[in-house]
């Protein structure tokens, strides 16, 4: 990565955040919204779902903003993969099986290298 320019690098970003989204989307929210809330009360309070389906929301947004290098469409994927991130260190402690540790773990990977992307700077010479 060391050639790797700072637009590129948010443009990196940024499909991978679309990516995320967009499979929290179809997998979990539209799932979720559409039951509604007696549906989903046993394994997840509504309210998450709510949650994420936002997040999501503000994830497209941010990614949006980063692809196009403006500096507040980083900064918000930045907060939004700290929000995700606190999801995934939850899966993790809370799967029940392998691939809920599995899927939280490939998450946790997704995220900071999102939030690690959305920071990087052109190395300069002194």
């Amino acid at each position: 990565m060391q050639g790797l320019s700072r637009t590129r690098a948010l443009k990196i970003a940024a499909v991978i955040a679309v990516v995320v989204a967009i499979f929290a989307i179809v997998t979990y929210d539209l799932p979720g919204l559409s039951g509604g809330v007696d549906q989903f009360l046993d394994p997840y309070p509504y309210g998450i779902i709510l949650g994420s389906f936002a997040s999501d929301v503000l994830a497209l947004v941010a990614a949006y903003g980063a692809w196009n290098g403006k500096k507040w469409g980083a900064v918000l994927l930045i907060f939004v993969q700290l929000y995700w991130l606190i999801q995934a260190v939850s899966g993790l402690i809370i799967a029940t099986d392998t691939f809920a540790l599995a899927f939280a773990a490939v998450s946790l990977i997704l995220h900071l290298v999102v939030t690690a992307l959305c920071l990087w700077r052109e190395r300069t010479l002194a």
